[in-house]
């Protein structure tokens, strides 16, 4: 099997630089000479690289050497399901001739039977590109059709054939949950072959007629090797005639069935002989082996995917392509165990799965040897004492010189032979995996941690505690020290109340105080903590009663969000958006309550000083800057034409439609208190000319505001019509309001319990924020218009692209791993980014109380951060013991870290 890049894929074109473009193509096409001789590879390039467009060439190559006869299957995770026929339109346009005739499912699929209803479709209009969800080809059988035609089948040749079959017509409507399902139409369909049910169905539903065939031929093939003695047993439990129990009887039969049904659908998609030349998997990571750890990184659904490829769904692909930007997250037997689903693929030979093993088994024994001299590296380096850190700080090899330390001079021996072992590693790992990282990171970032959150300065100390919070960190810190006595579950269920939450925010800590549990979002909840000993419960109530009071300044008050919250409003006054992360559910609603707040008092305050009125008095306030708007863009005035003329300038080129529709969300966004208060020198006689002004006033990163609406204009004239469409439509759903805005406009889950303050350009996004809502906020966040603050949760952290307007994000709470964080900063460090557009780096605040477990928390992070790619990720274990021996050791030197990371990105040119 050989295929090649088709000669019809470029991707250069005006949406990303040539040379990103060029290591694109490159890359795709290596990846498909790689095909030709082993199952399957992982793409791992780092965030923000265009993974997704490589993937595309891929598969349109596929489709192209295979002649269009089979399709190919990308499956991605539900939260980015929108995002890939949406990609796939603008490659379809931009890379790939007119007319080129390739089909893709317009929609991402979420079932295994539309999935086989795809196959099913004739040549002329196949799919030849099929999107689903992780998931889709697990989850529980729905269809009323393919649960109807698997009972047929178990009803076939059996002697009470006949009584059966009209009790389950009688019964249908319930048994399928399908009203359209009644007695007649039901018992007609029994009587009829399969391939007679489209005809038979319209016959009864002329007004609502099905355009296909109902159930796939495939299906019928595979069920002749389908045990359905299960299925009868459930069908035997169906009352035949009605009695006083009839309807308990029914519900236990239907019970009975549905389990019955999933256990032989999940045969039938097993016994499937369909044979289709790629799988594509994006978020390959999540096809870890479950355990303790590696569940916080996985998703169910695509556990199950990831048995299935080796169960039910092996032997269907040819050959897998898996996308990850974290191949190493958890170890290096987390990557084997991802690159052992290609075990799945349907093998040309019994020799080469043997060569395959032979392979795997040789990587692994090379990769345990890398690991193990790591880990000898990491123990030896540990003994370095800090008082010996300013020797070291600077090493740039590993030869060693005299007058170092013994053990200085021990590490670096050890170092020595640990880079010969990760080399031999490099060799045998590079076949199966590509991974390119985006150079001159030291220019390209600038990080900020602890307290120069306050003042940009550079400094590597904490926030301070101070003030009323000092006792709380005390009697919390004391509190942790009492827990650790208890052991090893005492001291896990403690440490999330008294040193994250608590760290986190005063309504984390309360949260978890009240549920006894760490309610972190999009993840799986921890355990309940067991009731507390009359010791512990000493200090809680201690802590409960040292915290300030439930108010909105006693709470805003807190160090950390006190910090965050100057930075995002210092921001927002200087024109820039910011993208805040949390994982604390409770945390993020405060976190958007309080940026809400100290917004809302910088509008009052700087309307009040240019109005000359009291600020106390917030209604006048509010009411001049309303007749201010609508004096002067009021929609049949002299100066809205004026302003749209402005407007429309920067949008020539556009179709009349969207200069229209654009226009009008610029002007709604422009009479907004929001941008009257920072780009218009306000006056009770200010003029259409002084707004006209505001659009040259510069933001932070020296770009004027109408620089961003000409980058806006001109990214949405690079959009296909799908993508434009989407942008108008988030846009104009996006209420602009004044400075209190309807309950109405937000989703349920950004709401606070308590001080609740609406701000139009300040919203949440967690995993309880519904996904349409996510996506348009994505969508919005892109634009120089509202929201100016997104709050957002690690569901966010995957698979979203948030950096077209904003270059600036905070990581209000760290993580262990540092995986995680390069996710997140990986949505505004990428292709296309503003931080490109205006030659600027991106900025990335990692703020943490100084003196807490907070600050252990980054100072280990970090320290994994240098170590993560020697060791290839490691479990990131978080006990005391282990973060102490972490948080203590000298860092290693960064030239040092480079010589022993595996290099496997493609040569250049």
């Amino acid at each position: 099997m050989t295929w090649v890049l088709s000669s019809k894929v470029s991707l250069r074109n005006n949406r990303v630089p040539n040379a990103d473009a060029d290591r694109q193509q490159r890359t795709a096409a290596e990846i498909l000479r790689r095909l030709a001789d082993q199952p399957g590879l992982i793409l791992a390039d780092e965030v923000g690289m265009g993974k997704t467009y490589v993937a595309l060439a891929v598969a349109a190559s596929v489709i192209q050497s295979t002649r269009r006869k089979r399709p190919v299957v990308v499956m991605v995770p539900s939260a980015v399901a929108g995002k890939w026929p949406t990609e796939w339109a603008v490659f379809s346009e931009r890379c790939l001739p007119p007319g080129h005739g390739l089909r893709a499912t317009p929609e991402t699929i979420t079932r295994g039977s539309e999935f086989l209803k795809l196959l099913d479709d004739p040549g002329a209009s196949r799919s030849h590109l099929i999107f689903l969800t992780h998931g889709a080809l697990t989850t529980s059988l729905n269809d009323p059709f393919i649960r109807l035609a698997l009972i047929r089948r178990a009803m076939l040749h059996r002697r009470d054939q006949g009584d059966r079959r009209r009790a389950i017509a009688r019964c249908a409507a319930r048994l399928l949950a399908d009203r359209r399902f009644d007695e007649e139409v039901t018992s007609d369909l029994l009587s009829k072959p399969i391939g007679q049910w489209r005809q038979t169905w319209n016959r009864w539903h002329t007004a609502s007629p099905i355009h296909d065939d109902p159930v796939p031929f495939a299906l019928g093939r595979a069920l002749s090797n389908v045990d359905l003695d299960s299925l009868r047993d459930a069908l035997a439990a169906v009352p035949l005639r009605h009695s006083p129990t009839f309807d308990t009887r029914l519900k236990s039969a239907r019970e009975q069935l549905n389990k019955s049904l999933n256990s032989v659908w999940t045969q039938t998609l097993g016994s499937l002989d369909e044979r289709l030349p790629l799988l594509i998997l994006d978020e390959a990571h999540h096809l870890k082996n479950p355990n303790q750890l590696s569940r916080l990184f996985a998703n169910k659904e695509a556990a199950r995917d990831a048995d299935a490829l080796q169960g039910p769904l092996g032997n269907m692909f040819a050959k897998m392509l898996f996308l990850t930007a974290t191949p190493f997250q958890l170890g290096h037997h987390e990557l084997l165990s991802v690159l052992d689903r290609f075990h799945g693929v349907r093998w040309p030979s019994v020799t080469a799965r043997a060569q395959f093993d032979t392979d795997i088994r040789q990587l692994r024994e090379a990769l345990d040897r890398a690991q193990g001299s790591a880990l000898r590296l990491e123990r030896a380096w540990a003994r370095i004492s800090p008082s010996d850190s300013d020797r070291v700080v600077a090493l740039e090899s590993f030869a060693p010189n005299e007058g170092q330390p013994e053990t200085v001079h021990s590490a670096l021996s050890v170092a020595n032979a640990a880079r010969e072992d990760i080399k031999i590693a490099e060799d045998l790992l590079r076949p199966w995996v590509i991974r390119h990282v985006k150079p001159d990171r030291s220019t390209r970032r600038r990080y900020r941690p602890g307290r120069s959150i306050l003042d940009d300065s550079d400094t590597d100390v904490g926030l301070a505690v101070g003030g009323p919070a000092v006792l709380p960190f005390l009697l919390a810190a004391r509190a942790q020290a009492v827990a650790s006595l208890h052991g090893p579950g005492g001291e896990q269920a403690t440490r999330a109340y008294f040193a994250y939450g608590l760290a986190s925010s005063f309504e984390a800590y309360a949260d978890t105080r009240r549920n006894r549990v760490a309610n972190l979002d999009d993840r799986p909840p921890e355990e309940t903590a067991d009731t507390p000993t009359d010791q512990m419960r000493w200090y809680l109530d201690r802590i409960a009663a040292a915290l300030p009071t439930d108010e909105a300044d006693g709470w805003a008050a807190h160090p950390k969000i006190a910090a965050t919250v100057g930075r995002v409003r210092d921001l927002w006054c200087e024109g820039e958006k910011t993208l805040v992360f949390c994982f604390y559910v409770e945390t993020g609603r405060a976190l958007r309550a309080h940026i809400s707040r100290a917004l809302r008092e910088e509008v009052i305050a700087r309307a009040a000083v240019s109005f000359r009125i009291e600020p106390v008095d917030s209604d006048t306030v509010m009411a001049q800057l309303d007749r201010v708007g609508e004096r002067l863009l009021r929609s049949d005035s002299a100066g809205y034409n004026l302003f749209q003329k402005r407007i429309r300038l920067l949008l020539r080129g556009f179709d009349s439609s969207t200069r229209d529709q654009v226009s009008e969300v610029v002007t709604r966004f422009m009479r907004t208190p929001s941008f009257l208060v920072r780009f218009v020198d306000l006056s009770p006689r200010t003029s259409i000319d002084d707004l006209i002004a505001g659009l040259e006033r510069q933001d932070g990163s020296g770009a004027t505001l109408a620089d961003r609406v000409r980058w806006f204009a001109s990214s949405l004239s690079q959009k296909v019509a799908t993508e434009r469409g989407e942008i108008i439509e988030a846009l104009t759903g996006i209420q602009t309001g004044g400075i209190v805005t309807s309950v109405e406009d937000f989703d349920p889950s950004e709401r606070s319990r308590s001080r609740e303050v609406l701000m139009p350009n300040v919203r949440l996004a967690n995993g309880s924020v519904r996904q349409d809502t996510r996506r348009r906020l994505m969508l919005a966040f892109n634009t120089p218009f509202f929201p100016e603050v997104l709050v957002a949760s690690s569901v966010m952290s995957e698979g979203v692209d948030l950096q077209q307007d904003c270059r600036h994000v905070i990581h209000h709470d760290l993580d262990w791993n540092p995986s995680t964080l390069e996710q997140r900063t990986g949505r505004i460090d990428r292709i296309g980014s503003k931080a490109g557009a205006v030659e600027q780096p991106v900025v990335i605040y990692e703020p943490y109380l100084g003196g807490t477990h907070d600050e252990k928390m980054f100072r280990v992070v970090k320290d994994r951060e240098r170590w993560f790619g020697v060791v290839m990720g490691e479990t990131p274990e978080s006990s005391d013991r282990a973060t102490d021996r972490q948080e203590a050791r000298v860092p290693l030197p960064v030239a040092l870290a480079e010589q022993l990371t595996m290099n496997l990105a493609l040569p250049e040119g």
